[in-house]
């Protein structure tokens, strides 16, 4: 069984490079052919207020033929108060935008004989009744799984792979992911994707008496040199196999024909960043 995971599309009503990368990407993801899509959030290219960005996000995305779920990102919903960029914070308002668009911000999937969890990373820490309620939820998951072997997708990693970095917010906080992997003792986890980081790492953390695979995934919208590290700061999606016994290998998935591109090259990401007043 094949899952395929996109994030950071960062689409613009306006158009240009991060849509005509997202339309590539749909053509290769049905070349694929999984049997489950998810994307990883941002799919907005900056202001989590702009309806028009998410409805043209909304369009080029229903030409993905697979079942597909979508997860926000802080520039689809905003983010917990501290550090947040731009001034940007989660609402209420904002949720309930992103729901009315692209669907519910959590969910749990069965699909085959495994079970496929999307959070919203960008409530934890927030304060908000949303976040409360999705704790609720989680704990009501590890009696609808079972034995399934289980992948969690989030925008934010549930490992910081830089605690050293505070500018801005990396991961979702460390007392949420204590909380998070507590919710979810028993059940078996086989891996964790995110996105946020604009680049492709595999990595392992520590879970008890296990191991888990993490995979952070690239984005569609453009290059980011990112913040270093062993990690590759290129353009692509990620096909997860999934085999027998719980067993996921990763691999990274580019085109030929692909055009890598900065965000300071993107006119559409420049006039974002004008309309909210932020200069890089």
């Amino acid at each position: 069984m094949k899952i395929v995971q996109l994030s950071d599309t960062h689409i613009s009503h306006l158009g240009g490079a991060t849509t005509e990368n997202l339309r590539a990407f749909v053509d290769l993801i049905n070349a694929i052919n999984p049997t489950f899509v998810v994307h990883s959030g941002d799919v907005a290219i900056l202001d989590p207020d702009q309806a028009d960005d998410r409805e043209a996000a909304r369009e080029l995305l229903a030409g993905i033929q697979a079942p597909l779920r979508v997860l926000p990102g802080n520039h689809d919903v905003g983010e917990r108060p501290d550090n947040a960029w731009a001034g940007l914070v989660v609402t209420p308002e904002r949720l309930a935008a992103f729901e009315s668009t692209f669907g519910p911000d959590h969910w749990l999937e069965l699909v085959g004989d495994w079970a496929v969890i999307g959070l919203n990373s960008e409530i934890m820490g927030s304060g908000l009744a949303e976040e409360e309620a999705q704790w609720e939820w989680l704990a009501t998951l590890p009696a609808q799984i079972g034995t399934r072997p289980t992948l969690i997708f989030s925008h934010k990693p549930v490992w910081n792979p830089y605690p050293e970095v505070t500018e801005h917010n990396i991961a979702i906080p460390d007392d949420s992911k204590a909380r998070l992997l507590a919710a979810l003792d028993g059940v078996t986890l086989a891996a964790l994707g995110s996105g946020h980081l604009h680049h492709y790492a595999v990595a392992t953390e520590v879970h008890g008496d296990a191991e888990v695979l993490t995979i952070s995934a690239p984005a569609t919208g453009f290059a980011h040199a990112g913040l270093g590290g062993t990690a590759l700061a290129q353009q692509g999606i990620v096909e997860y196999q999934l085999g027998e016994a719980g067993t996921v290998r990763p691999f990274f998935r580019n085109l030929t024909t692909l055009v890598e591109i900065a965000p300071t090259e993107i006119p559409e990401f420049s006039a974002a960043l004008e309309e909210l007043g932020v200069s890089l």
